[in-house]
């Protein structure tokens, strides 16, 4: 594994010319738009930042198969009811998600970031109550809304040299997302707590650390970044979400002065939850969503991406960009829902300094 690995760093190192400085005017100055805190800026420089980013997810899979509905039904207990045992399974779950970030340089070495995000997600959840008569079955929606947690981090710039830069991330998520939102359940005739994955916060304060490295060649650019979150303690509810751990392998052309096309890879590592939430009524043997222990699992995205730079007149400055990813391998603590693609649009505009 490792011998690769060193193969492919050492063909990046000297696959083209370097520049002496990093050139912060070209479209593949920033990276793809699903990376954040990507770069840094000089001191007195602000900047401003609106992402959209939109997930669909789709069936469900257990490890690395893909269930069919019936196969995921039947890897659910079950919760006996009256005359026969209920089974709820999500089947389909859309997010939108809007981010509003901010960041500002005191000095060179180091940048302030801000970002605020509000989600909206839907879920469509799949029943089936079996009898001694037969097998009924039949769906239900379930929708919430409002802001996710916020963060803050720290930029730290270690080492810029001969087109590359290094630099420390050091955030902190901030406990401002909701953890108990309510909408109508069939089963239970009533608005209740809806599951973990239909939540905008997590309700705990997160450490999230990270390493980010750029380089610049005259004709392309490649960069990596590692991240993680670390929930620090458990929420109002009683538990706090698992580990999370992200690298990102990207590298982009400039195709003109003013656009850049990328192509990047994605691994993400996430644990299950630890502890039950206190509020939660649905019971985890009947909905896999509402289980702490089927929330963990892996997946590789693969992205391609567009970075956009406007070079004069009233564009002069503004930054456009776009990715769409795709997953290539997910293993999953299911059964739960797989993902099927990620859209992420955004813009950037910097000024000052």
């Amino acid at each position: 594994m490792l011998k690769p690995i060193v193969s492919a760093s050492v063909l990046l190192a000297v696959s083209g010319p370097a520049l002496a400085h990093y050139d912060g005017g070209r479209p593949d100055s920033h990276a793809p738009i699903s990376v954040m805190g990507d770069h840094t800026h000089g001191k007195g420089e602000w900047m401003l930042s609106y992402r959209y980013m939109g997930m669909a997810m789709s069936g469900n899979r257990s490890g690395s198969d893909h269930l069919s509905t019936q196969e995921a039904f039947d890897r659910i207990p079950g919760m006996s009811m009256g005359m026969g045992t209920m089974k709820a399974l999500p089947y389909e779950m859309t997010m939108d998600m809007h981010m509003l970030g901010a960041m500002y340089a005191p000095t060179d070495n180091l940048t302030l970031m801000a970002m605020l995000p509000y989600a909206t997600r839907e879920m469509t959840t799949k029943t089936q109550m079996t009898m001694m008569m037969g097998t009924n079955q039949g769906e239900f929606d379930t929708e919430t809304a409002g802001l996710g947690d916020a963060s803050v981090t720290a930029l730290y710039k270690l080492w810029e040299n001969n087109g590359y830069r290094l630099h420390l991330n050091l955030g902190l998520g901030l406990p401002t997302g909701s953890i108990d939102e309510e909408d109508f359940v069939p089963m239970q005739g009533k608005d209740v707590q809806l599951p973990y994955p239909m939540q905008p916060g997590s309700g705990s304060y997160e450490a999230r650390p990270g390493l980010t490295l750029n380089k610049q060649y005259a004709a392309w650019s490649w960069g990596a970044q590692v991240l993680a979150s670390y929930a620090l303690d458990d929420n109002d509810q009683g538990y706090k979400l698992g580990d999370r751990q992200r690298v990102s392998v990207w590298a982009a052309r400039p195709v003109s002065p003013w656009a850049s096309l990328s192509l990047a890879a994605y691994k993400s590592w996430w644990s299950n939850i630890d502890g039950d939430a206190e509020d939660l009524t649905i019971s985890p043997m009947m909905n896999p969503a509402a289980n702490p222990d089927a929330r963990g699992g892996q997946r590789l995205d693969i992205g391609v991406g567009v970075n956009l730079l406007g070079k004069q007149g009233s564009l002069k400055g503004h930054r456009l960009a776009i990715e769409y990813l795709a997953p290539v391998h997910q293993s999953l603590h299911g059964p739960q829902l797989e993902t099927d693609y990620t859209f992420t649009v955004g813009w950037q505009k910097a000024f000052g300094g």
